[in-house]
């Protein structure tokens, strides 16, 4: 169970901060909500708020990862296999169904398969598509905010940090 000042993660791998419970009537009675502020700016104006029903959280929110479980995802990486090719739509579906499964190991074969095939079409001079650069570079910024409140260190730090612990790039 969460509860206030808790750093969690939704979803779509937007990092909140649990302000307070409120009871709020969207429609069907009233309910219990956790309060939620963004953590990084995102697109969100500054007054932003969310409401995650408190009996349907566990299924909506995950909390950050631990310092312990960051650096082992970290000295994970350089051996980590990338995900075998596939056509770009099949690509598409799967990686998609990697991502909302919220796995963070997967999700860093997804950043890891998605930044080797960005450098093969790089040498062929060809572009990324646009749903793949997309999506690098969410999962990029998703994957350095979660690791900079891990570590307690800042997002423009992560890489090389990474880099310097275990010689990996492409994070």
């Amino acid at each position: 169970m969460y509860k206030i000042g808790d750093k969690v993660i939704d979803k779509n791998g937007k990092i909140f901060k649990i302000e307070t419970t409120t009871e709020k009537d969207f429609g069907n009675g009233p309910s219990k909500y956790f309060v939620l502020k963004p953590v990084f700016p995102y697109d969100f104006n500054q007054g932003y708020r969310c409401f995650v029903p408190v009996e349907k959280a566990d299924s909506i929110l995950r909390p950050v990862m631990s310092k312990e479980e960051a650096l082992a995802l970290i000295d994970s990486l350089k051996t980590l296999e990338s995900y075998p090719e596939v056509n770009p739509r099949e690509r598409k579906v799967y990686f998609q169904s990697v991502i909302s499964s919220g796995s963070r190991k997967d999700i860093c074969r997804v950043i890891k398969t998605l930044s080797e095939y960005k450098e093969v079409r790089k040498k062929n001079n060809k572009p990324l598509s646009d749903f793949d650069h997309k999506l690098l570079n969410n999962l990029l910024s998703l994957f350095n905010d979660e690791v900079s409140l891990a570590l307690g260190i800042s997002v423009d730090n992560v890489n090389r940090f990474i880099r310097d612990r275990t010689g990996a790039v492409g994070f």
